[in-house]
């Protein structure tokens, strides 16, 4: 998915880190299929307040 931002070739190394950030942010908060169209960042929060209630 980093590669669909990022072109195959071009090195990470002189992309800012604030850039991967948000690059990372956004695949984050994509919904997918396979998690019933929840998006990675909502299943970890549903992770981290399980283990809290625990």
């Amino acid at each position: 998915m980093l590669r669909e931002s990022i072109p195959k070739g071009v090195t990470l190394r002189p992309l800012s880190y604030s850039y991967l950030l948000e690059v990372t942010d956004t695949i984050n908060h994509r919904p997918r299929k396979i998690m019933g169209y929840t998006t990675p960042a909502e299943r970890l929060q549903e992770e981290l307040a399980d283990l809290q209630a625990d």
